[in-house]
């Protein structure tokens, strides 16, 4: 259901974005969704079809470019993918912790006409 919330709020700030540049069809909305993030590109393209009817936003693509998430070496300060069953750093063998790399859900851009 946070997908539905958070369409809205996609929908609430492309419309600001296009009113503010005197545009009157948004067709592109450019999302970042990071794989720890807690929502799902396809959930949030399905509720944004519907909470978009009637608005700027009508018949918008929606497109997702996700982030892997990644882990931070308290050691080295090395930034990497965890492979399954590892929280290892490929640099420094030291376990990783958790980083905000792959915890984002954020629009990247927006395009109108």
């Amino acid at each position: 259901m946070h997908e539905f919330h958070e369409a809205i709020h996609i929908i609430e700030h492309a419309v600001e974005q296009a009113q503010k540049e005197n545009k009157k069809k948004v067709t592109k909305i450019n999302l970042v969704i990071g794989e720890s993030s807690g929502f799902s590109g396809e959930s949030i393209r399905l509720h944004f079809e519907d909470a978009a009817k009637g608005t700027l936003c009508e018949g918008a693509e929606i497109s997702v470019r996700a982030v892997k998430t990644m882990l931070k070496c308290p050691n080295c300060g090395e930034l990497f993918v965890r492979k399954p069953f590892q929280f290892d750093c490929p640099h420094c063998g030291t376990d990783g912790v958790p980083s905000e790399v792959g915890k984002e859900m954020s629009i990247e851009s927006i395009e109108a006409e």
